[in-house]
């Protein structure tokens, strides 16, 4: 075939508009005429388009071959040369080319023109009326009986269908009749493959899921060497404040002890001014001593308060998990009581320090002491 033409598109529309004016002058009459004009005026949105055209440009191959099919010859006449008395033939001419269009696209879409088509209705009216038409369109009528075999024609002398066939020449036959042959064997294969797959995706699934318990396990576990680590380092803190206890308390009661047993040693040589002059230094060293002990003792508490709020979460550690799958359920068969439950296992644990001194608590007296010491020698 020759080269394929392209639908101009001002040019197509012009057409469009001068025939559908043409069709409003026959729409009123009840003849086959007046019938094709109505029915060209209800596409008179689809058809008067810049789209259509492209459509036509886009998916028609065979009608693109003779040039008498384009929309311009449906007014002109082409050869025929239309003269100004032809305003049905006009009307006739497009209303063919238009079912031509329609004859190839539906063949090579592979759908049948029903009812729910568009054209279905003009295309039902120029089957049923071939008569009508006059003989200067006699070709178009068989150019639309002959479509279907000129679209085949000109796809088996295609390119790609001597592709295929030279394919097709070179494949090894015997393997195709032998695949035909065992076509069921390779079906039930296909089956017992696809049962097989799928019963090892559910062992995988499984699997998953059983990996995904013990990651968080392993996530709580973790968790839980962290706070025995840090609860290791507490411990030895309060051992080590436990020692430091013991030692500020021994200091303290071996002061005076100390001092008592050599009062005694040296009763009879000691005057008041020597008493004065022992006395208050030591009255003074046991009193930093004591709120040293008690800065002591403050902090053994505070350690302990730490300790059990590391073991209660170590404890927690161990249920956590259980606790979050199952508390949803729990939540619904019991909403009151358990949010008493959480309350109580979440509360925190706190040891009573109120009465212990900070740091640097009465450190304010002890400077005032040593002042009044100074201002009186």
């Amino acid at each position: 075939m020759g080269e394929k033409f392209e639908f101009e598109i001002q040019e197509s529309l012009d057409t469009i508009n001068k025939i559908l004016g043409i069709a409003e002058k026959y729409e009123s009459q009840s003849d086959f005429d007046g019938l094709l004009a109505k029915n060209l005026l209800a596409f008179h949105s689809i058809i008067n388009d810049s789209s259509f055209v492209n459509r036509l440009n886009a998916q028609l191959i065979t009608c693109r071959n003779y040039r008498g099919l384009k929309l311009m010859r449906a007014w002109d006449g082409g050869f025929a040369s239309f003269s100004k008395d032809d305003e049905v033939i006009r009307l006739h001419r497009l209303a063919l080319f238009l079912v031509i269009y329609l004859r190839e696209l539906s063949f090579r879409g592979n759908y049948s023109i029903d009812e729910r088509d568009d054209f279905y209705s003009l295309n039902e009216l120029i089957r049923r009326n071939r008569k009508e038409f006059f003989e200067k369109s006699s070709w178009c009528i068989n150019l639309l009986d002959d479509l279907p075999t000129l679209i085949m024609q000109e796809e088996f002398h295609s390119d790609h269908a001597r592709a295929l066939s030279n394919a097709i020449k070179s494949t090894d036959i015997n393997k195709v009749e032998e695949f035909i042959r065992t076509k069921n064997e390779s079906i039930s294969k296909i089956d017992t493959w696809n049962n097989e797959f799928q019963e090892k995706k559910s062992a995988v699934e499984v699997l998953k899921d059983k990996l995904d318990t013990y990651q968080t396990a392993f996530n709580f576990v973790g968790l839980y060497q962290g706070f025995s680590s840090l609860l290791k380092k507490k411990v030895d803190e309060l051992d080590s404040l436990k020692i430091q206890y013991f030692f500020i308390g021994l200091i303290i009661i071996s002061i005076p002890l100390l001092e008592l047993a050599w009062v005694f040693d040296n009763l009879n040589s000691i005057d008041s001014t020597k008493v004065l002059f022992i006395v208050f230094p030591t009255l003074t060293l046991l009193f930093v001593l004591f709120w040293f002990f008690r800065i002591v003792l403050h902090n053994i508490k505070s350690v302990k308060s730490q300790i059990m709020q590391l073991e209660l979460r170590m404890t927690l550690c161990q249920f956590i998990q259980s606790y979050a799958e199952k508390s949803k359920e729990l939540k619904e068969a019991n909403k009151e009581g358990f949010e008493k439950f959480e309350n109580i296992i979440f509360s925190s644990i706190v040891s009573s320090d109120e009465n212990i001194p900070s740091t640097f608590d009465g450190m304010e007296h002890v400077s005032n002491l040593l002042k009044n010491f100074k201002s009186n020698p």
